[in-house]
């Protein structure tokens, strides 16, 4: 496995730490993310509005890699919890990815980021009306208005892209759907909602499922039972890290497809072995085969 070496090297993993349970989302992940990258960053972009976008859906997609990489490196050295955590945002950058590179255009993207400065600017909106009537309060207010000054900043310069690369926002096409669920349903997979990001919440929203299991397991009357449940909830995260790895591989491949090359032939080995390393370990983590793989 060419890319497992680098990958210790880069993230400072002793030689003698075993790894395997992610080998093979490494390589996975690492041959995806240098074809996808290698294809985009060679097009010759032939108009401003070509070039916004497919530089907008590089900087998202190595975002995602960068993350994916992260919930590889938190599950190889003992960190399962943190890496179901690093997984849910995989999953849903990948989608967003996926929505924006398949269902969108360049408007959609333009409406991407005015979303998040709007939700930005009302929030330190309400910031100020909480603590404007304390005077006590008068250093974070210039914090506020500082910040709400860079806002203002970006969406200037939100205005100045569409401005600069005729980008029309308007349409229909370029819609952005705020809810993440609608983002899944745009793009035929509503039941992943529920079967892969639903099923990583424990971790990231701090909910009661985990401490609630472990409150279960300390009531069993025997030790072994207590390790399989504890085996079989390692081995559930390391399954869910190759789920997530699988949403990032269609990411990439999402985007080559938006501006016609069809990379399937060069990545589709290490989605076989990615879902082959389902498979083999779905009885581990407890989860139906079927559940797991689809």
């Amino acid at each position: 496995m060419k890319h497992l070496t680098a990958f210790r090297k880069k993230f400072k993993i002793d030689r003698s730490a075993n790894i395997s349970d992610v080998a093979v989302a490494v390589e996975a992940i690492q041959a995806s993310n240098d074809i996808t990258a290698e294809f985009l960053d060679n097009i010759e972009p032939n108009s401003n509005i070509v070039g916004f976008r497919i530089r907008s859906l590089s900087n998202l997609l190595g975002r995602t890699f960068e993350h994916a990489q992260a919930m590889l490196v938190a599950m190889a050295t003992g960190s399962p919890a943190s890496a179901e955590a690093l997984a849910r945002i995989v999953v849903e950058s990948s989608v967003s990815v996926i929505y924006l590179a398949a269902k969108g255009d360049a408007g959609t993207i333009i409406r991407f980021f005015r979303t998040w400065l709007t939700e930005h600017d009302r929030k330190l909106t309400e910031w100020k009306q909480r603590v404007r009537t304390e005077e006590s309060n008068a250093d974070v207010l210039a914090m506020i208005e500082e910040r709400r000054s860079v806002v203002r900043i970006l969406d200037d310069f939100v205005n100045q892209l569409e401005s600069e690369c005729e980008i029309d926002a308007s349409t229909p096409l370029s819609e952005w759907p705020r809810s993440l669920f609608h983002r899944f349903q745009a793009i035929g997979r509503e039941t992943d909602y529920y079967e892969s990001y639903h099923r990583l919440s424990g971790s990231s929203h701090m909910t009661g499922e985990d401490t609630l299991m472990w409150l279960f397991a300390m009531q069993l009357p025997d030790v072994a039972s207590r390790r399989k449940l504890g085996e079989e909830a390692w081995a559930y995260s390391i399954m869910m890290t190759y789920i997530a790895s699988l949403f990032f591989i269609d990411a990439g491949l999402t985007c080559c497809l938006a501006y016609g090359r069809d990379p399937s032939a060069d990545i589709e080995a290490y989605r076989i072995s990615l879902h082959r390393a389902v498979e083999g370990i779905a009885s581990r983590a407890g989860v139906p085969l079927d559940a797991g793989t689809r």
